[in-house]
């Protein structure tokens, strides 16, 4: 694989920005000349890129809705859709799903195939409708493609059960970077021993369906003391912390990956609250497992995040309702806490580990 096209520019702090990082990472190491159109361009100001880069990044002129992304002719965009090179594109994006459809036109022939991140939740709303119209029209391309990759098994069942063919599926799970894998697997696991305070972490986006607002609201139910460390930024980190003015909560806004790995090494569980299927893996949990934590993740239809951390030592419904009694039995049980983050590593390193998924992916052919 040598080309991709996505929205969001590479390697990013999102799931599908650091999907395509990753791919095309292997294959630059596998001596290919690999190449990432995206519809957004590099981000403003002197942000210095999270990781590595070793491939060729291309952004593609413009028009911006809003959200909505729509490219503009330009000299770039013909040699993204004129190139006989295998074609990679990640969904969900109804500007990459227009180019998708431009390149075949172009060339029926082209060897395309399509990453299925997510199914985007779809709301009785105006733009609820217009999310719905463009899922409706992307499941009619990707049906008739020879080859879609998504990232669970509950997303291919899924895609299965809206029509796709079992034959054309393909799981490949996201994994972590090389060195950040390295680092979160040399952290020592948490002792058995009882701890004067839970220390909860959370990492990701602050936006409106991450809901530390929930996180906040079953901490306060602990009966035992506990501390939030928040990871990340966006629109709404004012409002949260308006919210937990008074509480034992620190936002530490964006950070590089060594400082993220200090936060893993001090906490004793991840909690991911996303209440939409738009967030279908959850990278961070990987994060989580790797540094030898806990992660919960409410079981959401069309979402993979709760396959993903699921551990045969934790049972507990996944339901947002749930959330603080599980949260109090954790910080009330610190062995059956502690073993519980043997269970994560254990899992990562059985279906998640870069070695892994270096072999699937090789034997995708992309």
């Amino acid at each position: 694989m040598t080309l991709q096209l996505l929205r969001d520019w590479p390697p990013g702090y999102g799931g599908v920005e650091r999907v395509a990082h990753e791919l095309a990472v292997h294959g630059h190491q596998q001596g290919l000349r690999a190449t990432a159109f995206s519809l957004a361009g590099p981000p403003g100001g002197d942000r210095a890129d999270p990781l590595p880069v070793p491939y060729r990044r291309v952004p593609l002129p413009r028009l911006v809705l809003g959200r909505l992304l729509l490219p503009l002719p330009s000299r770039s965009l013909w040699q993204l859709l004129s190139s006989p090179q295998p074609l990679h594109a990640h969904l969900p994006c109804p500007g990459v799903l227009l180019l998708l459809l431009l390149a075949r036109l172009l060339r029926p022939r082209r060897q395309l195939s399509v990453h299925w991140h997510a199914f985007l939740q779809v709301e009785p709303t105006p733009a609820g409708l217009l999310i719905g119209l463009y899922q409706h029209l992307a499941l009619a391309v990707v049906k008739r493609l020879p080859r879609v990759i998504t990232t669970s098994p509950v997303l291919e069942a899924e895609l299965v059960r809206c029509g796709c063919r079992p034959a054309q599926l393909r799981v490949l799970p996201c994994c972590l970077d090389a060195a950040l894998e390295a680092a979160a697997l040399a952290l020592p696991f948490r002792p058995a021993a009882p701890a004067e305070t839970l220390q909860v972490l959370f990492i990701g986006r602050l936006d409106s369906y991450k809901r530390v607002d929930w996180l906040l609201a079953a901490l306060n139910c602990l009966q035992t003391p506990w501390r939030l460390d928040v990871v990340g930024d966006g629109t709404r980190r004012h409002q949260l912390e308006q919210l937990a003015q008074g509480q034992p909560v620190r936002f530490w806004g964006r950070l590089d990956e060594a400082a993220k790995v200090d936060r893993l090494a001090a906490a004793q569980l991840l909690v991911l609250p996303a209440d939409r299927c738009n967030e279908a893996f959850g990278i961070v949990q990987l994060e989580a497992m790797a540094a030898g934590i806990t992660s919960l993740a409410f079981r959401l239809p069309r979402s993979g995040m709760a396959w993903v951390s699921q551990l045969p030592g934790l049972s507990w419904s996944g339901d947002p309702a749930d959330l603080a009694a599980v949260l109090q039995r954790l910080a009330a049980e610190p062995t059956w806490r502690a073993g519980l983050g043997r269970q994560a590593r254990d899992r990562y390193l059985q279906l998640f580990a870069r070695q892994r998924w270096q072999r699937q992916l090789e034997g995708l052919h992309l």
